[in-house]
């Protein structure tokens, strides 16, 4: 077996730990004054260090300073050391990262009380273990359909006209709510991410049956699975690029075992399981370092890397490319490598007729450009054999230094445009019964794909301009005659990352994607135009439009003071879920929708941008929709609240809808 680590995970997960434990949250009796809040030394730390940004949230569009104060202390003390904050805080020295460590968790409450008080009682603090999960991962399985039958939601399309609130749960210390929920039987389990707590509840009132903590931040969605029968685990990626097996019964940890291949790698999309595997899908947040000009850019990659189910043993590696060597100077004098890169954002799609799994990839973060970034992979099941790769959009090179910096000096050799397959990769059948391969990038292209042809092209379609932060951002979802696919393009008032990006590349702004041709996209169609985001149905054999509603985004009232991205981002940016023949879609703005899914017709909308009263007594907010919100079971809707990156609006909530008798 090849073991590839270039960073200790168990000297790192230890750092982080002393610093939480060191710092847990101050109890409501020692809430600081005004005077002893501003006397402390991270409040100066704070204001030299990290103040300009996040206390400039409209224009900067980083989190705001009253999200940065409700994270668990582990979850900051990651961000500076190994997260986003790295460059930035560079030239902090220990105990000014302790000082701000500690400053920015001062007020904050203990979660014993909340949580003693929130425990079920009598049988809701049960869990069947013989009942077989109705969403058992972000896919719903093992294909990424993200469709349910009404028997298996118990939910049919005439009831979410009348959906109600039924309870809503708030997570502690959470400012985003990246994580989809999985049910089983009358049990919901649900991800605390940038707290690194995952909760067992009750369906029916949203008590809690056990919590678990680490002292890392978690990042992916949840699966549900069984290492044998009776014995149910839950799987989870987090921010080290880990993953983590809990049991499922009682919150324990089973195994932790390291998926990471650089100290930038993360684990974004959901870790799937197959064949007594789990398979974790590589990101990395190594982009983010590369504002600073001394920083030598890049050598993290994206990878599917395969664990033995019961041990977490690493079995073997998929790398999206070679590793990563020296290259030329950047113009500041560092060191560059490469190639690097073309991470893998989504949970990967098993398709065991052939015994492959499917990845979507991004960018590339430094030259020499690979015919892998932006480009589906599909891998052998039992190997990590490359079978085939088919690259949709080439020369695509990216990286945060696209605004101006040294590390993005690419010249005519990439396109900068940032086109990534974030959405997962869909195994749909053909009325034929001949398989589809589909999925969106955010290019604002669906592509077809034949899955029995080393993925030669069937259909595309483009439906909008795409974009950094735009296109088909999260993923799409199809009942097996309709592809519906949501659409995040910026709205009008927002030129978007890119244009900067192309002069900084020494491109001219608005030189388009050279691959934007019709030998590489097919017979796309007409481009929509930017500004005009929504959800679309596409005819699943054909690609052709069947229907299209315009994103009715509302930036009115306190969305103005709560959203800074309130004029440009108010498009659909999470993957669709189909249940019956409804179409569930959050959206940036807050406001969850669902559609008919053969006419479009809106059937039931709900404003989540709101303050909740929460069973579990913690003060509870929500706000954007976005990356992995909802689930149906057992009669009931289930959607998290709250986005706080990229200018979107902070949340904390767990919401519960069911219809009215």
């Amino acid at each position: 077996m090849q073991v590839l680590r270039t960073f200790d995970l168990k000297s790192t997960l230890g750092v982080i730990a002393l610093c939480a434990a060191a710092m847990s949250p101050a109890t409501a009796q020692n809430r600081p004054t005004a005077e002893q809040d501003a006397a402390h030394p991270g409040r100066g730390v704070y204001d030299r260090y990290c103040g300009a940004c996040h206390n400039n949230a409209q224009a900067t569009r980083a989190p705001a300073l009253e999200s940065l104060r409700i994270l668990n202390p582990a979850t900051v003390n990651y961000a500076i050391n190994i997260g986003y904050m790295k460059m930035q805080a560079k030239d902090l020295n220990s105990q000014q990262r302790k000082d701000l460590v500690e400053w920015l968790s001062l007020g904050q409450t203990s979660n014993a009380a909340w949580l003693s008080a929130a425990m079920c009682k009598g049988s809701a603090a049960a869990i069947d273990t013989s009942v077989k999960p109705t969403a058992s991962t972000f896919g719903l399985g093992p294909r990424n359909l993200r469709h349910l039958t009404a028997a298996q939601a118990g939910l049919k399309t005439a009831d979410f006209a009348k959906l109600e609130l039924k309870w809503a749960f708030a997570l502690p210390q959470t400012p985003t709510m990246r994580s989809q929920p999985v049910v089983a039987g009358n049990t919901i389990y649900v991800a605390s991410t940038d707290s690194g707590r995952v909760f067992a509840l009750d369906t029916e009132s949203g008590c809690v049956k056990w919590q678990y903590e680490q002292p890392v931040p978690l990042r992916s969605s949840l699966t549900y699975t069984e290492v044998e029968k009776g014995k149910p685990v839950l799987l989870v990626g987090d921010a080290v690029g880990a993953v983590t097996m809990i049991d499922a019964k009682n919150g324990k940890q089973v195994w932790r075992a390291s998926a990471a291949l650089h100290e930038a790698n993360r684990i974004t999309g959901a870790p799937v399981v197959a064949k007594g595997k789990v398979f974790a899908p590589l990101s990395a947040v190594e982009i983010n370092y590369t504002s600073v000009d001394s920083y030598e850019c890049c050598k993290a990659q994206g990878a599917v890397v395969a664990l033995d189910l019961k041990t977490g043993k690493r079995l073997w590696i998929g790398r999206t490319m070679e590793p990563a060597t020296k290259q030329k100077l950047n113009r500041a004098g560092a060191q560059l490598w490469g190639p690097s890169g073309a991470p893998i954002w989504n949970s990967p799609a098993i398709d065991e007729k052939r015994n492959v799994l499917y990845v979507g990839t991004g960018e590339n973060n430094s030259l020499p450009a690979t015919n892998t970034s932006d480009a589906i992979m599909a891998f052998d099941l039992d190997t990590g054999e490359r079978k085939w790769v088919f690259q949709a959009t080439q020369k695509d090179v990216w990286n945060y230094a696209c605004r101006r910096g040294a590390n993005c000096d690419f010249g005519d050799q990439a396109v900068v445009v940032d086109h990534d397959f974030g959405g997962s990769v869909m195994i749909a059948q053909r009325k034929d019964g001949r398989d589809l391969i589909v999925v969106g990038q955010k290019s604002g292209i669906t592509w077809a794909l034949d899955p029995d042809n080393k993925g030669a092209l069937v259909w595309s379609r483009k439906i909008g301009s795409g974009g950094a932060n735009g296109g088909i951002h999260w993923g799409t979802a199809t009942d097996g005659t309709r592809v519906y696919v949501s659409l995040n393009d910026r709205g009008p008032n927002d030129r978007g990352p890119n244009a900067e990006a192309q002069r900084s590349a020494g491109r001219p702004a608005g030189t388009p994607d050279t691959s934007d041709t019709a030998e590489t996209f097919g017979t796309p169609g007409p481009p929509r135009a930017p500004g005009t985001p929504g959800l679309f149905a596409l005819d699943l054999e054909t690609g052709s439009i069947v229907w299209e509603r315009k994103s009715e985004g509302d930036c009115t009232g306190d969305r103005k003071q709560r959203f800074a991205a309130c004029d440009t981002r108010l498009g659909y940016s999470p993957a669709p879920l189909v249940v019956d023949g409804a179409v569930v879609q959050g959206a940036i703005d807050g406001i969850l929708r669902v559609f008919d899914a053969a006419s479009g017709k809106t059937l039931w909308t709900y404003d989540t941008m709101r303050k909740f009263d929460t069973v579990n007594g913690v003060p509870g907010n929500g706000g954007s929709i976005d990356s992995s919100p909802y689930v149906a079971a057992n009669g009931m809707l289930f959607s998290v609240s709250g986005y706080s990156r990229f200018g979107e609006s902070p949340g904390n909530v767990l919401l519960a809808f069911k219809p009215k008798k």
